[in-house]
Order: structure tokens, then C-alpha cells, then sequence
């Protein structure tokens, strides 16, 4: 299928990125709850935060807010309208306020990044090879998705939504005042290659067709050749917060023919990453998972990788001659899961093909350089970014591990969820290091509707607290017969509100668009949003999420508050990998104390299932 073509790019601001058509059956639009259903379950999520008087304030706005006629009421008839008249009345608010409308930056505080198994490069030639693969195990991906034979993901016999898989490659994210942009560009032949901080254009489809794999590694040690210089870090200018990079951004395209280099990396098919070796004192501290998960969402620092990097582009690969793979994947346009379908298709197509590409002297495409020019107002934003950068990135504690007492087979072995037993095992963790219920927010997919994004499982109950409570308590006189069965109802209770946000019925997303309709219209907030049960319950101390790979890799996130843990984790058969995230700022937090408590507790859970 491969062919020849110009770039064709697309300027959106809507959740609809791409003109193809990956969805073989019709999905039904995203529900809106019934208004009394949702204020019911949002009074359940608070009963194990608020004390008994903030409870009863709350519960009396909730019931005032509701009532008929009432200005929740009035909302909730107006969003139905809205979404009579609209593909999906959640989607285009929700990429504004949650992704291209936020302002912090998006390295640790939005993308995600994912940490691959550790190689074995022996000599600068094997990772030529390996790039060389993992450049055309990504066209072959893309020339997959773009042929539309991916088949219908299903959750039991329910169809889910493929448009995602075609919104990660060829899109970016361009900077602009206020709000930003994603650029989707559907048909493209290059990719940018950032080697030491310097870029290179490579085309990677001719009028030939696709070029050889041997021919690609040559070009892979030819950038690295013509790199062996540092270049100024103008990638670190992306890492910034983003009101800041759209000021730097417009400085930027006004030199020179800067416009036409950056238009070269928005219209690229993906990003490749040829990193620095990291040295070893870095490992003095942190396990070499950790270390990983910080070079992958920073760069690690200014002094390394950092500017080795274009933070708007949804996907870069990472590669280093010390062993790592990894990505970083810019969060506005996509959840997860596609992006672990492409990782892991990287993975076994590069397994697969290993042994049989060497590099030689035959002719090869010689990639084109894209030289930034930068002026002193530049080299001060640059000095300004890195500093930026350096301050997240040395204050983001990561702590990675791999489980291996046992995996999901295990669990589901004593007839428990495998997801809902890892979460439960989350809270008891936080419970017991900071004796008080977490503010959980976890991760629903909403795939099952068409063009919709996620909803929050409020994963806190009161049956959770209460298992949290006699797993901690030093009373001898509960019987592990008792704590099994406040464990299996709370595991349960987790699977039922679980599976209601999953099929639409969760509480934020209403809630948010009640909140977005009196915005529209001009109206004042009302004061449920104001007051303490909505405050607290959205400030979110621990936010977790399941994302399955079937190579041994594993994506992780920084924490959304201050004084919160972020908590990823790929469940497999027979061991768990899991990344935890905290912020050394904050006195009170520890993701290696975290991490401890949940291996310590994930082991007493399953004995306790055993019974």
C-alpha cells in the first residue's frame, strides 16, 4: 500500500482528528445519567471523605440543586438538548479544558510515558539495526491502520470505538494563546529524528517505494555521525509551560526559515529519540526502571536528554546505547490503549526481524538536517526552559517495580477481579502511610460510546475504608475470616461503581458538563461546585490506571496535586508492573514508602483471598 504522496494536513479543534473510518458497527452516543441517579452516587463517594457536618451541608446543596426547577434541573435539561444536537456533548469541552486548554506543562503533568524492556546493544551497530526495524515496524503499523483492516475491539459483545488508533501518528500539538491545536496530518513519507539535540528530516517512502531496512540503519549511524557536536536545545523550549512556549513559539518562526523546520516536525509521521547514555551515578539512588521512567517523561535533564526532545508531537520513541526503549506520547488526541497496541507491535516486529538486517556500504537516503536559527531572546527562553525542566524533573520521585508473587491468573483464581483487587490494594497502601482515605481517582474508558474520552472511577467507598481500617488495625480480636469478607466486599463494590462509570453512569463527567452548560450560558456556578464535598472530591491524591501490555513494558505519569501519588500499572498473568509517581517537594509523600506498603499489602490481599 505504500506509495508516494504530499502531506496532507488537517487544523482541528474538534475530538475528530482523522477522515478515516475505523468503526466496521455503529456505536451509540454517550449517555447522559438521570440527574437524581448521579446526585445519589456523588453522595456515596463523599460519605469516607467529609465528616459528619460537611456531609450534611453538602447534602442538603445536592438535594437543593436537583430539585425540579432548580438551576441543576434547568442544566440537566439543557445538556440533553445539547446532546440531541451533537455526535457527543462531552468531547470537544473536554479536549479544551482537560488537554489543549491547559496551561502547565505537559511533560509530568499530562503525558504519559512508557518504559520498554532493557536491551542489549552491544555495539553501535545494533542499535542502528534496531532503530532501522523500529522505523519500519511503525510504517508497517501506520500502513495497517491507514488500510482500515484493524478489526473491532469488543468488551464481551460490545463493539468499541477504533477511531483513537487512527489520532496518534502524523498528529501534534501546536502551540497557541489561550487554547492550542492539534495538526493531524493523514498521508506522510518522513519522520524527525533528534540526535543530540540536533533534528533530521528522513524520508522514509520514495517514488521506489519504502526503503530497506538495511539502507535505514545506514541512515541511522550517518545522523548519529553528523551529530557528534551538541546543538543548542531548542526542543527544551517545548517542556515549558505552555503560555510561555506559545510566546517563545512565535518568536521562533519569525527567524529564518525556523517556520518550515517546525511545519517539517508537525507534518511527520512520528518522532525518534536517539538519546544519550545516562551515567551511572543516576542509578546510585533508584532502581534502573525508575531512572527510565524519568528519562522517558523529561528527558531526565538539561544536561542529558532534555532537549533531545519535541514534547508537542504526539509520539516519540526513545532509544539509547545503554539498553533503553521507551516512548513519550503527548495525551490530547488518544487514551492509552493504542498507544500500548503500538508499542508492543514495535516490540515483537523488532523481535522478529533482529537477526536479519546488518549495515553496509550500500547507498542509503542521507536524512536532511533542520537547522533551527535562534537569536539572544531565544538562548534567554532556552537558559529559562531548562530551568524549568530541571526543577520538574528533579523534584518528579518515581518508583518502579515489577510484582512477581503473582499476576492476574492468581486472582482470578479465588474468583476476584484482577482490577479491582489491585485497587482496593492501592487505598489500604495510602491508608496505612497516611492514615487517612485517599481522593482515588481511576481511569474509566468510555469506548463503548462513540468519540467519547474517560469518566472517573470514584474508587474510595466506605466498604474500601473499612477493610483499610482492620488491614492497619493492630486489634487481634478480627478474624482474618473477617477481614476476607470486608475485602471481597469491598472489591466488589469497587467492580459495580466501576462498572458503572464504564458504561456511562459515573458522576465527574455529569457533573463537569452541568458545570460547562452554566459556563456556555452565562451563568453564575452554582454553589455545589464551590463547596467542600466537590472541592475535596476532585482533588485527586491518588489517580491510578490500569494499562495492559503484552511485552514486559509499563507506562507511568507524574501525580495531579501536589501532595498526591499517580499509580500505573500493566497486570499479566503471573506478575505485575507497576510505576509509582510522587513529588520529593512535598514532606509528606514517598513513592518508595508507597510502593513498599502496596507490595507488603498485594501479598497479605492474596492470603487472605486463599483462606
Amino acid at each position: 500500500m505504500y506509495k508516494y504522496v504530499r502531506n496532507i494536513s488537517i487544523n482541528v479543534h474538534t475530538a475528530a482528528i482523522t477522515k478515516l473510518q475505523l468503526n466496521k458497527q455503529p456505536l451509540p452516543k454517550q449517555p447522559i445519567p438521570n440527574l437524581k441517579n448521579t446526585a445519589e452516587r456523588y453522595l456515596r463517594s463523599l460519605k469516607p471523605l467529609l465528616n459528619e457536618n460537611e456531609y450534611n451541608t453538602t447534602q442538603k446543596l445536592v438535594f437543593e440543586f436537583i430539585k425540579d426547577e432548580n438551576i441543576g434541573s434547568k442544566l440537566h435539561k439543557k445538556l440533553l438538548k445539547k446532546s440531541e444536537s451533537c455526535d457527543n456533548w462531552m468531547s470537544d469541552w473536554w479536549l479544551d479544558t482537560a488537554y489543549l486548554g491547559y496551561r502547565a506543562p505537559v511533560i509530568v503533568n499530562s503525558s504519559p510515558g512508557t518504559i520498554g524492556p532493557q536491551m542489549d546493544f552491544k555495539c553501535p551497530n545494533d542499535l542502528h539495526v534496531f532503530a532501522a526495524h523500529l522505523i519500519r515496524a511503525v510504517f508497517d503499523y501506520n500502513d495497517f491502520i491507514k488500510s482500515g483492516n484493524i478489526k473491532q475491539e469488543m468488551s464481551d459483545d460490545v463493539p468499541l470505538d477504533m477511531q483513537p488508533y487512527g489520532m496518534i501518528l502524523g498528529t501534534h500539538r501546536q502551540p497557541n494563546k489561550g487554547s492550542d491545536q492539534l495538526v493531524h496530518t493523514e498521508e506522510t513519507n518522513h519522520i524527525i529524528i533528534i540526535s543530540n539535540n540536533h533534528f533530521f528530516k528522513l524520508c522514509i517512502v520514495n517514488e521506489l517505494g519504502v526503503v530497506s531496512e538495511n539502507k535505514l540503519a545506514n541512515s541511522i549511524e550517518d545522523i548519529i555521525k553528523c551529530s557528534s557536536v551538541e546543538a543548542k536545545p531548542v526542543g527544551i523550549l517545548t517542556g515549558n509551560d505552555r503560555d510561555t512556549w506559545v510566546e517563545d513559539h512565535n518568536l521562533l518562526i519569525e527567524l529564518g526559515n525556523n517556520r518550515n523546520v517546525i511545519k517539517d516536525i508537525e507534518s511527520s509521521l512520528f518522532i525518534l529519540c536517539l538519546d544519550k547514555s545516562l551515567p551511572k551515578a543516576v542509578y546510585k539512588e533508584k532502581n534502573t526502571a525508575s531512572v527510565r521512567a524519568v528519562q522517558c517523561l523529561t528527558g531526565f535533564n538539561s544536561y542529558t536528554n532534555s532537549g533531545n526532545r519535541w514534547h508537542d508531537k504526539t509520539v516519540q520513541f526513545i532509544i539509547s546505547p545503554d539498553g533503553f526503549v521507551g516512548m513519550e506520547y503527548e495525551h490530547s488526541p488518544c487514551e492509552a490503549i493504542p498507544i500500548a497496541v503500538l508499542f508492543d507491535h514495535v516490540l515483537k516486529y523488532i523481535d522478529f526481524k533482529r537477526n536479519n538486517t546488518k549495515c553496509n556500504n550500500i547507498d542509503f537516503p542521507r536524512a536532511e538536517r533542520l537547522n533551527f536559527e535562534i537569536n539572544s531572546v531565544l538562548e534567554q527562553a532556552i537558559k529559562k526552559a531548562s530551568h524549568t525542566i530541571d526543577k520538574l524533573s528533579q523534584d518528579l520521585d518515581m518508583e518502579c517495580f515489577t510484582f512477581n508473587e503473582f499476576g492476574t491468573n492468581e486472582i482470578k483464581s479465588i474468583k476476584l477481579s484482577p482490577d479491582s483487587f489491585i485497587q482496593i490494594a492501592m487505598q489500604v497502601a495510602f491508608y496505612k502511610l497516611h492514615g487517612k482515605p485517599p481522593v482515588h481517582y481511576e481511569t474509566a474508558t468510555l469506548r463503548r460510546f462513540r468519540n467519547a474520552r474517560t469518566e472517573c472511577i470514584r474508587s474510595t467507598s466506605t466498604e474500601s475504608i473499612d477493610f483499610a481500617i482492620v488491614m492497619v488495625s493492630n486489634n487481634f480480636n478480627i478474624s482474618k475470616e473477617k477481614k476476607k469478607e470486608l475485602m471481597i466486599r469491598a472489591i466488589h463494590t469497587h467492580k459495580q461503581i466501576a462498572n458503572k462509570a464504564i458504561m456511562g453512569e459515573g458522576v465527574d463527567r455529569h457533573l463537569y458538563g452541568l458545570k460547562m452548560m452554566a459556563k456556555c450560558d452565562g451563568i453564575e456556578l452554582p454553589q455545589l461546585y464551590k463547596d467542600i464535598g466537590y472541592t475535596k472530591s476532585t482533588h485527586f491524591t491518588l489517580t491510578s490506571s490500569q494499562v495492559p501490555y503484552k511485552s514486559a513494558s509499563f507506562m507511568c505519569y507524574g501525580p495531579v496535586v501536589p501532595e498526591g501519588y499517580g499509580c500505573c500499572y500493566n497486570p499479566r498473568p503471573t506478575d505485575i508492573l507497576i510505576a509509582c509517581s510522587s513529588f520529593k517537594s512535598c514532606a509528606d509523600t514517598s513513592s518508595k514508602k508507597f510502593a513498599n506498603i502496596l507490595e507488603e499489602v498485594l501479598h497479605n490481599m492474596i492470603k487472605l483471598g486463599s483462606i
